[in-house]
């Protein structure tokens, strides 16, 4: 469902897509007020996208897409269904593609939803495409692991690919329990840019040749001013290990191991501040691991006649896995701030920086967007790793690798 054009998968995606149209055109030709329901639930979302890099040339000096050019397009529709022996069924589909001129591993389309959840009782049934969100922290989630990172929309890991599922949901006064299986596992399609010091390989490495989707438990709770989670996940781990395999020893390769967590997020709200936390612990490569992050979120309203809210952040991250960690913060402090102003919050501004207690490693990220008229809306974000010594793997890899991003888009 995800890869090139010419791909496998995205021959794949393309059926998944016909399967969609043809349900929804069916839908439509037996029940012309159903249809009429679905088309006023329908969003588009296209733009135009640049981005720009610092440096001529990729670390790894195989490729110059210094500057590049595309664009984008996302369609959602979200809509609820009441037949007679069904009633309550929710249908959500969210089809994005990218294109770029210069990096052909940007040019995909990727069906991030096309599910359908419905009642029984105090039961709830799923199925298809989602993109589930766990966690609460601002900066990384430790604790959202069952869908693949688009590392060619964000490196951070905060935007995701679809994930084929099957789950059952039980409802109770202050919370649900449910329990999802994923058939199927995805790989991380790399872009050339930002590169890692050499270029990655298109074959994949698997601990044990295990490549399974695997499964998952949660049990979520809202008590008072708490809303916590504990939950469990056993499959391939989403994020692979970068290698240097023997079979191809001028490339790197991604290897992608078995993992088994146990994990706990939660948000305190209070009337002055947030507090949140995630933590897990497992088991990778035969030893056990911890992670954990702890932050706040602290609102100010000083500068209220200007801007709506001020919202400072700080945020600590620890991870023992060191080399064999999902992310570059192993033990580092994230502080940043986010505030939206203009009449009726018409821009918003992002701004977080890393720091790394062990390596003195530094990592900035600076995002902005504004809306005008009614349908336009411009986003920018430039992301930079100030420093970063060769015992932090993750982050040295990005070093030099700064660059900018720029859309413009028109929704409907």
């Amino acid at each position: 469902m995800f890869t090139s054009l010419s791909g496998k998968n995205f021959r794949t995606s393309i059926r998944y897509w016909k399967i969609f149209i043809i349900y929804i055109t069916t839908l439509g030709f037996y029940t012309p007020c159903l249809a009429e329901d679905i088309l006023d639930n329908l969003v588009f979302d296209l733009a135009s996208t640049t981005r720009y890099y610092i440096n001529k040339n990729g670390k790894n000096q195989v490729v110059n897409n210094q500057f590049s050019y595309g664009y984008k397009g996302e369609i959602k529709l979200n809509t609820k269904f009441d037949f007679s022996q069904f009633k309550d069924i929710k249908f959500s589909s969210q089809v994005f593609y990218n294109w770029n001129n210069k990096d052909e591993e940007r040019r995909y389309m990727d069906i991030r939803k096309a599910n359908v959840y419905f009642h029984k009782g105090e039961n709830k049934f799923g199925f298809g495409i989602d993109t589930f969100f766990w966690g609460a922290s601002e900066s990384i989630n430790l604790v959202n692991v069952l869908n693949q990172s688009d590392i060619s929309e964000s490196i951070d890991g905060k935007v995701k690919l679809g994930q084929t599922f099957i789950s059952v949901s039980n409802q109770f006064s202050n919370g649900e329990i449910t329990f999802i299986y994923l058939p199927k596992f995805r790989a991380i399609n790399f872009p050339q840019r930002p590169s890692y010091g050499l270029p990655i390989s298109n074959s994949n490495l698997f601990e044990n040749n295990k490549k399974d989707g695997g499964y998952a438990a949660r049990a979520l709770f809202y008590v008072e001013d708490y809303e916590f989670a504990f939950s469990y996940f056993k499959g391939t781990r989403r994020q692979p290990i970068l290698i240097r395999s023997s079979m191809s020893p001028e490339l790197l390769t991604p290897f992608y191991i078995q993992t088994e967590n146990l994990l706990f997020d939660g948000v305190y709200l209070t009337e002055n501040f947030t507090l949140k936390t995630e933590a897990k612990i497992g088991k990778e490569l035969g030893d056990g691991f911890t992670a954990a992050s702890f932050g706040i979120e602290y609102p100010s309203y000083l500068f209220s006649d200007v801007i709506d809210e001020v919202i400072f952040i700080g945020e600590y991250i620890f991870d023992d896995r060191k080399i064999t960690a999902e992310t570059h913060a192993q033990n580092d402090i994230f502080v940043g701030t986010k505030f939206e102003f203009g009449d009726a919050s018409q821009s918003s501004l992002r701004m977080l920086y890393s720091y790394d207690l062990d390596y003195r490693g530094q990592y900035a990220e600076l995002s902005y967007q504004h809306r005008f008229l009614d349908y336009f809306r411009v986003k920018a974000k430039f992301v930079k790793v100030l420093t970063a010594s060769s015992e932090e793997r993750r982050l040295h890899a990005l070093v030099g690798e700064e660059f900018v991003k720029f859309s413009l888009h028109y929704a409907f």
